[in-house]
């Protein structure tokens, strides 16, 4: 007979369990009544009956596979018991039968799953370690389960199941980024490559592209950013990297300005820029890329609120400076002649975006850190290829730098001391001498007193004497030339003033006849006293009497002293005027010189002589 009181009852099953456990035939009569009375166990009125059932039940588990369906059942049902502990011991007793037959891992990680949804933390905590021992036992096909409540399904679900998979997918991101962590990075996945690493990678990208942002940055982030495949080889990072994109540019490609879609947007290429700037696990050339396409230019940039812009100027520029850094390393040749392509088009960007850092008032760090890495990567082209910066560039960089000099804020000296060193203009390699090497500060032997408005004098060594001589010839040619055409002009000017004076460089008047000359080369009449002068005094060559004109000149100027103020101040108005006057002034000097005054009257003398022989 069978007892009926609790206590009783389970000292009779665990006769049972004992003796048909010690039989050595596993598949016998025995066992088979010993497994039975266990699932029946599973639906006794009486807590301590199920318990007992709950931890021997995988005992006979996997001797009798047609009652392994029935068996399962009743554990799941212990699962779902009123009983915490029951409920408990139901859970532990899904790892065991788990662990007796490896065919059920699959579905008994399932039903783990869905009891992370338990509201009691002690449950929670058995219903994790359940899992992580599942993950032992076969960690693709484990993960595959928990990766399978985390993908959106295509199909349209009704509201309810919708807000229950967005739960549990909640519930197992969660796990997969705290709980399993390690045991995933440190066991399951490294080296790179394993079956487990592909499962879990494919599925969570595949999660990627129809999830909303909720929680795609744990994702991101904790979970795949942890494994060892992102952090050793490039190419996992730069299929995610594309992932991100992908669902970044999709408002971009439309006119729709919906701040919805936008912040989707940003949302992704924060992400990215965690790929790529701050993990260091994607392809800088594609982020850069990306961002020179189709964040750039004025109307993509002009969808965005103004504080967005800033934020997104600022990843590009970060992404710049870091691409100017390491791109003489981390890059092949390929790779570092497509970045420089980048940087230039970057460059060429630059007028819009420090406009629109510009127009973001007040300029707060994010600001003048994004216009820092700007100025780096101009000034870097600037030197690179000798390239001149535009007027648009310039203008915009100007603007900053008047803004900064009247910013009080602490830390922009670097940035205008930077913006200083791009504008100036390159200094001449050689300085230039006084001319002719004279010094004119020495008078009396005291030193004038320069203006104190007037900048310092070149220091430069005098002049050799060779020096000296070449200057001294090249100004006497220059002189004669100039002379020359003034005498030509004046003589011009008195033939027209002065009709009885003949012109003999009138080409329409006949050749004049050839007079006698004496054993002198002079004329039959005697000569006169201006010529007798003239004959003694006058210089044997042109050259000669350019060289005395040139030494009165010199002197006449060498005793003026320019660095004393004039009589009448310092004054630009009237100095065309003074110059045509001077000019003026000089011809009529050179016209009534004593040397032009021997030669009118020598061409006078010839002309009268000429006209008695002919008489």
């Amino acid at each position: 007979m069978e007892p009926t009181l609790p206590n009783d009852q389970l000292k009779h099953i665990k006769a049972i369990v004992e003796r048909a456990a010690n039989d050595p035939d596993r598949t016998g009569t025995m066992r088979k009544d010993a497994f039975k009375r266990l699932i029946e166990l599973t639906h006794s009125p009486h807590s301590s009956l199920k318990s007992y059932a709950a931890e021997h039940i995988q005992v006979f588990f996997g001797d009798f596979p047609d009652l392994e369906e029935v068996a399962i059942n009743a554990v799941y049902d212990l699962c779902e018991d009123q009983d915490s502990q029951v409920r408990i011991g139901g859970y532990r007793a899904v790892t065991r039968v788990s662990q007796a037959q490896r065919r059920w891992v699959k579905r008994n990680a399932d039903v783990l799953v869905q009891l992370l949804q338990s509201d009691e933390p002690e449950e929670v905590e058995v219903v994790k370690a359940a899992l992580l021992q599942h993950l032992e036992m076969d960690p693709p096909l484990t993960l595959g389960v928990l990766c399978d409540q985390i993908v959106p399904p295509e199909q349209e679900v009704d509201e309810y199941e919708r807000q229950t998979r967005d739960r549990i997918r909640s519930l197992v991101v969660s796990f997969l980024a705290t709980d399993a962590s390690g045991a995933i990075v440190q066991k399951h996945t490294d080296p790179p490559g394993a079956e487990a690493e592909q499962v879990l990678v494919d599925q969570l990208l595949l999660s990627l592209r129809r999830l909303d942002t909720r929680d795609v940055g744990v994702i991101v982030k904790d979970i795949l950013l942890r494994l060892p495949c992102y952090r050793k080889t490039r190419a996992r990072g730069d299929a995610l990297l594309q992932v991100l994109l992908n669902r970044a540019v999709a408002p971009l490609q439309t006119r729709s300005s919906d701040p919805v879609s936008l912040k989707t947007t940003l949302f992704f290429l924060s992400l990215a820029q965690t790929v790529v700037v701050d993990r260091a696990a994607g392809s800088l050339t594609q982020l850069l890329r990306f961002y020179i396409t189709n964040l750039t230019p004025r109307i993509t940039l002009r969808k965005f609120p103004q504080a967005d812009r800033v934020t997104i100027i600022s990843w590009i520029a970060e992404a710049l400076l870091i691409s100017e850094t390491n791109s003489g390393v981390s890059f092949q040749q390929a790779g570092r002649d497509e970045l420089l392509r980048l940087r230039r088009q970057a460059v060429d960007a630059c007028p819009i975006l420090l406009e629109v850092l510009f127009d973001s008032k007040p300029h707060d760090r994010e600001v003048l850190r994004a216009v820092k890495s700007f100025i780096h990567i101009i000034n870097s082209r600037k030197e690179r290829e000798s390239w001149a910066i535009p007027s648009s560039l310039d203008a915009s960089i100007r603007k900053f730098q008047t803004a900064l000099n009247q910013d009080t804020q602490e830390d922009t000296g670097e940035i205008q001391g930077l913006i200083r060193s791009l504008l100036e203009p390159r200094r001449p390699s050689t300085s230039q001498e006084p001319v002719g090497g004279l010094d004119t500060r020495i008078k009396n032997g005291n030193v004038a007193k320069r203006p104190a408005h007037l900048p310092p004098r070149p220091v430069a060594s005098p002049p050799s004497p060779s020096q000296l001589k070449e200057f001294a010839s090249e100004r006497a040619i220059q002189q004669s030339a100039v002379q020359h055409d003034t005498r030509r002009q004046t003589r011009g000017f008195g033939t027209l003033t002065s009709p009885k004076r003949p012109n003999d460089l009138a080409e329409d008047n006949p050749q004049a006849k050839k007079l006698k000359t004496n054993s002198k080369g002079r004329h039959g009449l005697p000569p006169s006293l201006l010529s007798r002068i003239a004959d003694d005094d006058r210089p044997s060559s042109v050259a000669e009497r350019i060289g005395q004109k040139r030494g009165r000149r010199h002197s006449r100027e060498s005793t003026q002293e320019p660095d004393k103020h004039p009589m009448g101040g310092y004054s630009i108005k009237g100095a065309a005027t003074a110059q045509r006057v001077g000019n003026s002034r000089e011809t009529t000097l050179r016209h009534f010189s004593l040397l032009d005054r021997l030669e009118n009257s020598n061409s006078m003398s010839r002309s009268d002589e000429g006209s008695g022989q002919e008489r």
